[in-house]
């Protein structure tokens, strides 16, 4: 009878965590700390500051580095004519092939692509830029790696910026 119950507290264990949400949301302020958005990151991802003040997102077997930036420029545009300083913590010698529009949080933003090199190393990389704003707010998401990571992961980083929310 002991074991049956055990087995039965076990069964039920297993089957609530699997219907829970894998998810967890994690919060950046704003710039000037007086807003913020969420996103919501998958199971297993891991964040850390950055020493440029990002957030970085490890995404385990990707292939890809994600960094989340809160900026001080007023604008996207303003952010668009910066990108390579913006990035050059991440990505030095950026060379923009293609820009986008996009939306993110029902609000226009843009995705650059281009070309580079990986700061800490000098490998080649590819890098995909994104800029938004949330409530005037601009805030800038950069995946890059070696190879085609960024490209590769676009789906995965297009399913982050749905998940974009005000704080």
């Amino acid at each position: 009878m002991k074991k049956s119950f055990l087995a039965l507290v076990f069964a039920g264990t297993c089957c609530a965590a699997s219907a829970t949400d894998t998810t967890k949301p994690l919060s950046v302020p704003s710039a000037d700390k007086k807003a913020g958005i969420t996103l919501q990151l998958s199971e297993g991802w891991k964040t850390y500051p950055s020493k440029d003040g990002s957030v970085t997102i490890e995404m385990p077997k990707s292939g890809v580095n994600v960094q989340v930036f809160a900026l001080s420029q007023s604008s996207i545009d303003e952010a668009v004519k910066q990108v390579a300083d913006l990035i050059k913590g991440q990505v030095t010698k950026f060379k923009l092939t293609e820009t986008k529009e996009i939306s993110v949080a029902g609000t226009p933003g843009k995705q650059l692509t281009g070309t580079g090199e990986e700061e800490d190393d000098g490998d080649p990389s590819n890098a995909d830029v994104y800029l938004f704003t949330v409530e005037g707010k601009v805030y800038m998401i950069c995946a890059h790696g070696e190879g085609n990571g960024a490209v590769k992961n676009r789906p995965v980083i297009t399913t982050l910026l749905a998940s974009v929310k005000k704080s």
